[in-house]
């Protein structure tokens, strides 16, 4: 397939049924939609766990953005002593929560040969999570996974300046050995761990037939902030939504263990929400063509149906009310790019735009709404990361500014909260899809799979300095080797970014076709002649990181997305905002940008801007506005400074 391409009759009854599958940077392009490997069913971060289902007690999951003490003022307890240490029924004893949890009724005797540690088995490696992974608060417990002969009993030891966690478990007895903690043990676990340089230790012992092997160990510093929001993503193939040759937009909604069906049907993908969470665009049919926006705020009701393309994975503004039309992208976008109204389809005047920038692929509007990047297919068809400043008040461009340029196909720009830098895919290998005859075609651009292959960067506006996400593609350094146990870096495309900085980081959610430790394979769904089953993952990036330097830290997986699915472009926004007195955790989640307790000292509640300071996660338009003197403004509102 060529990257100019002549939509004659011909070609579009060729490729009719190819792009109906193929829209929006998804599965293989053959005439039957890609089957989903026989799966049956959702599948949860718990998968192969013996330890119970992965968010019960309580657990918040995720979306939830507690945070300890820091609007209530209350007396804040030490860390490991707050109530998730007697939920899972640990003790706080000198300020450590001390847990003993044996989940899989392991004896006293193996437990003390557990302990002792061994060497039986040379084969026992850690394959997930990865070695310095930053996981955040309130998800779901990750699957911890291994190589190795099949265990009869496992014990882990988690600590930290303010924990000591002591597991057995059962694995599971399928494929490697793998298992979860439970919910309460998970969210104790990560509610008394420190910032840096406090880290979780989690050592691993098994024993395989009375042969003990172990402990193996890895280290993973933990965020000081729960992740909150929402992530829109397209799949293929889901259960949830009919099975083999479904089609739909999915939500994982704060605190489920798997995610809910936004809008299925054929030509419903090639989606993209606003960042305060209010609206949503997507294609609606063959060709991508109509289109259409949808109300987040009112179940996803309709808003205004185009009969055209120009919704198609628009660059929505922060509130959702205008987008800039996509151009060019995967062929079949017509027309130059432009503004228009999400509520009544009208174009609008953009001065310094039109007549400039014709062809703006993938464009997203900065947080704060002052900068737009794009592809700039105008230059070089499709090689180049541009970015202009934008004025809402008189809809006006200015500032052409071209940020990076790479020999592969550049795709999917998003920018960080504050606004200073920008993550972008390269395509570094094309990839070739199924054709209709049995043979195969060159993959569109900017694809997602069809066998090719990426690597995310990031750009710093400021000095045009671009720099692979190393960490985050998984790469041990700068060169080529990996850290990840299949060796298969180089299959991460199409990232978003959370619009508000939590617990000193970024948060970058992408898809990629690597390994997920035992439970599924790299590139898994090739057998189709595509490999046709991406899944989410989740990346930590350092705020304050020096430009050049690789701000990224090792992924995780996101559970509760269908395992067995095709998971892709994962559009991650906060939910919409609270009005004045609905209950609230954080003053993000309000409106006016403040959360306090409602009269004295009862419940949380969003309240109009009061006197004062303002708190972790409230309103602010400089630093000195945060009560906390080491808080930065990010996006307006006060965050944790780096935790580098």
């Amino acid at each position: 397939m060529r990257r100019r391409w002549n939509p004659s009759l011909t070609v579009l009854l060729a490729l009719a049924l190819a792009v109906i599958v193929a829209a929006c940077g998804s599965n293989s392009r053959n005439d039957a939609f890609p089957g989903s490997d026989g799966g049956a069913g959702s599948s949860s971060g718990g998968s192969g766990s013996s330890s119970g289902t992965p968010g019960d007690g309580g657990f918040g999951t995720f979306g939830d953005a507690t945070t300890k003490g820091h609007d209530s003022g209350s007396t804040v307890p030490p860390l490991g002593c707050d109530s998730s240490c007697p939920a899972a029924g640990g003790q706080c004893i000198n300020n450590v929560c001390q847990i003993v949890d044996n989940a899989g009724q392991i004896d006293p005797g193996t437990q003390g040969s557990l302990q002792g540690g061994g060497s039986a088995d040379s084969t026992f490696k850690w394959i997930y999570p990865y070695d310095q992974t930053v996981f955040p608060r309130g998800l779901l417990p990750p699957t911890l996974q291994f190589n190795g002969t099949a265990a009869d009993a496992v014990y882990v030891h988690i600590t930290a300046a303010s924990l000591d966690y002591k597991g057995y478990y059962k694995p599971s007895a399928s494929g490697g050995v793998s298992f979860a903690l439970s919910g309460p043990s998970w969210t104790a676990v990560v509610e008394a761990a420190g910032s840096l340089p406090d880290k979780l230790t989690v050592a691993v012992t098994k024993s395989s037939g009375g042969q003990v092997t172990g402990p193996i160990t890895e280290t993973w510093p933990v965020a000081q902030g729960s992740l909150r929001g929402n992530i829109y993503y397209e799949t293929y193939g889901s259960q949830l939504a009919g099975g083999v040759g479904s089609v739909a937009i999915m939500q994982i909604n704060p605190g489920a263990t798997q995610p809910v069906v936004l809008k299925s049907g054929c030509g419903n993908v090639c989606h993209t929400a606003s960042a305060d969470g209010s609206t949503l665009v997507a294609a609606q049919g063959l060709f991508a063509a109509p289109s259409a926006s949808y109300d987040l705020k009112n179940n996803a009701a309709q808003i205004y149906a185009s009969q055209d393309v120009h919704f198609v994975y628009g660059g929505l503004y922060p509130d959702g009310s205008f987008l800039m039309s996509a151009t060019n992208y995967r062929l079949w976008l017509a027309g130059n790019s432009a503004l228009y109204s999400t509520t009544s389809g009208a174009n609008i005047s953009a001065p310094g735009w039109d007549n400039v920038i014709k062809l703006a692929g993938v464009p997203a509007f900065s947080p704060d709404g002052k900068q737009l990047v794009f592809v700039h297919e105008d230059k070089d068809q499709g090689h180049s990361i541009a970015k202009m400043d934008f004025a809402k008040g008189t809809y006006t461009f200015s500032n052409l500014t071209d940020l990076a340029t790479d020999s592969g196909m550049v795709a999917w720009p998003a920018y960080t909260p504050d606004g200073k830098r920008v993550v972008y895919g390269v395509q570094t290998s094309p990839g070739s899809c199924p054709g209709s005859n049995g043979g195969t075609s060159s993959a569109p651009p900017f694809e997602t799979d069809c066998n090719s292959g990426g690597d995310l960067s990031i750009v710093d506006v400021a000095s045009h300095t671009a720099q692979r996400l190393s960490a985050l593609d998984g790469y041990t350094g700068s060169g080529t080797p990996s850290y990840l146990p299949a060796g298969d870096p180089n299959l991460n495309f199409a990232p978003t970014v959370l619009p508000e900085a939590v617990g000193g980081y970024f948060w970058v959610v992408f898809t990629s076709h690597r390994a997920y430790g035992n439970l599924i394979p790299s590139k898994a769904g090739s057998s189709s002649g595509n490999d046709d089953r991406g899944q989410l993952w989740v990346a930590a990036i350092d705020l304050n990181a020096t430009a050049g330097q690789d701000p990224s830290h090792p992924a995780f997986y996101l559970d509760g997305q269908e395992a067995t699915a095709n998971n892709l472009r994962g559009f991650w926004v906060l939910p919409p905002c609270k009005q004045n007195g609905q209950s609230c955790t954080t003053g993000d989640e309000c409106c006016n940008g403040f959360c306090r307790p409602a009269g004295d000292g009862g419940p949380l509640e969003c309240v109009p801007p009061p006197a004062g300071c303002s708190n972790d996660y409230e309103k602010c338009t400089t630093a000195a506005d945060c009560c906390n003197t080491i808080d930065e403004c990010i996006n307006g509102f006060c965050a944790q400074p780096s935790a580098q």
